[in-house]
């Protein structure tokens, strides 16, 4: 249920590039041989990059498309691998003779060296492509000896479930640990809003820089895990509501800081376990469902629960009052059954049928106690004020209890058509079926007589009908009071921050 609010409420999704934005899997497109290498010496870097990666025990897409893409299974002999890491971004192999690493080039090679090989570099990571390196490395520096170009198809549907979140007030954040420029061709293919917006992660030294960029860049490129969690608790300290994917170890610190962790089913079995959601067939397009639903849900729970906390408050109120004045409890049983039934029961299970997707950023308690309040007060107020007066004026009890019954009913209308807003013809049908139910059992005799609505004199009908004005006014003029008191309460709070402050 935490996890279904979250989602609802979310305002940041953050999203990793592979396997979210893209589909899970890769092919290598070219093999690009470095400026001033021979074309000769191809054959020859062909084959030292296939025994790396029969070497080498990822088992990452990565490296998964490269041993599509090499069939040889040679391997080095008596060499030392280290796996491919997300902090430095890159993985090694020591031969008796030499080092070989493969990863990112802007990681890899020096400055001298990419800019050399910039031309290269950047034209396949304009294409959406991203680009290895397997260098060789020396006393001094890296040689390159090898570019392998990875194409990573987009998403069939991306466009659709992006496009959804765009349009329900949901902003994306790609953090990847790819290049930013290749990164953000692929979010601008997907539809990704505001995608040329990126900027690289590795310039970002202190947390201060993370929390600008944070908010003012949409695509992250070179991150790494430690950064990726700061980033979401920049968010979150900007009381943004934070939904965070992941499918590796790399993302777990991240996903623990996030309001909503979402793993997909074929990530790590840390990342599963860290996560709050877990999309078992590993389609992210099931968040547009996921979220859709969850805001149904707690949209339709929060007017349901506003309903029955309208009666609740009300009954608590007048019992209350009813045992310190020691009166008599106005309301019959059979009376408040009637009220339940149009008030609050039908009209409650219809309303938590609607398809209903809108983002409410409101707390859950706070917006149903504010929205309740004014019609119990109101209901409150009117029917302990018709009880002193009937017992001043010696009117019979039952007329009080009839009376009480359509103030009641009056105040319960009043909250329905409120927590109807927006109204549509599907909530408008509903509202007319439950006050023409009310009436029929107000005009039949044998319904008046089951609910107790028989023998009410005019002079009565009369009183209910000037209390029965009253509520209006004073529903009306509580609604906007208590629709107010957040905002009222944020200025206050705000201008005294700023008396302190200077």
């Amino acid at each position: 249920m935490k996890s279904i609010e979250s989602l609802a409420r979310v305002d940041i999704l953050c999203v990793d590039k592979t396997g979210t934005i893209t589909a899970n899997k890769m092919t290598v497109t070219d093999l690009v041989l470095p400026e001033h290498v021979a074309q000769k010496d191809l054959a020859t870097n062909q084959e030292i990059l296939s025994k790396y990666i029969n070497t080498i025990p990822d088992s990452n897409i990565t490296m998964l498309a490269l041993r599509e893409y090499f069939t040889s299974k040679e391997a080095f002999k008596n060499a030392e691998a280290t796996p491919f890491s997300s902090k430095v971004k890159y993985s090694q192999i020591k031969t008796e003779n030499t080092t070989y690493r493969l990863g990112a080039p802007d990681i890899l090679l020096n400055q001298d060296m990419l800019e050399v090989n910039q031309t290269k570099l950047t034209q396949y990571a304009s294409d959406g492509k991203r680009i290895l390196a397997l260098v060789e490395m020396t006393k001094n520096h890296a040689v390159p000896l090898l570019f392998v170009a990875i194409k990573n198809d987009i998403r069939a549907n991306a466009k659709e479930i992006f496009s959804f979140f765009n349009e329900n007030d949901v902003a994306i954040k790609v953090i990847s640990g790819d290049n930013p420029l290749t990164v953000s061709k692929i979010a601008n293919q997907a539809g990704i809003l505001d995608s040329e917006n990126y900027i690289d992660a590795s310039t970002l030294k202190t947390k201060e820089d993370i929390e600008k960029a944070a908010l003012s860049h949409t695509i992250f490129g070179r991150v790494t895990p430690e950064q990726k969690k700061d980033l979401v608790l920049a968010f979150k300290k900007n009381k943004y509501k934070v939904a965070m994917t992941g499918d590796g170890v790399n993302d777990i610190l991240a996903m623990k800081e996030a309001d909503c962790s979402i793993a997909m089913g074929s990530g790590s079995e840390a990342a599963r376990q860290a996560a709050q959601v877990v999309l078992l067939d590993s389609d992210f397009s099931r968040m547009k469902d996921i979220v859709s639903q969850g805001r149904q849900i707690i949209n339709n729970i929060t007017r349901s629960a506003t309903l029955f906390l309208y009666k609740n408050i009300f009954s608590m109120l007048l019992a209350i009052f009813s045992i310190i004045t020691i009166f008599t409890y106005p309301l019959a049983p059979t009376q408040v059954s009637l009220i339940s039934m149009f008030n609050i029961g039908i009209p409650a299970f219809l309303l938590s049928l609607e398809t209903n997707t809108v983002k409410k950023n409101q707390n859950f308690l706070k917006e149903t106690i504010l929205t309740a309040l004014p019609a119990s007060l109101t209901s409150f107020s009117a029917i302990a004020c018709l009880v002193v007066f009937g017992q001043l004026f010696d009117i019979p009890q039952s007329d009080i209890g009839i009376a009480s019954t359509y103030l009641l009913a009056v105040v319960g209308f009043l909250i329905l058509r409120n927590v109807s807003r927006p109204l549509n013809k599907y909530k408008i049908s509903i509202f007319i079926t439950c006050f023409a139910g009310f009436i029929i059992c107000s005009l039949i005799p044998s319904l008046r007589s089951l609910f107790m609505l028989n023998e009410f004199s005019n002079e009565s009908m009369v009183l209910c009908l000037i209390f029965a004005l009253a509520e209006v006014t004073v529903m009306r003029s509580l609604t906007f009071l208590f629709e107010n008191i957040p905002s009222a309460l944020s200025k206050c709070r705000l201008a005294i921050q700023k008396l302190f402050a200077d």
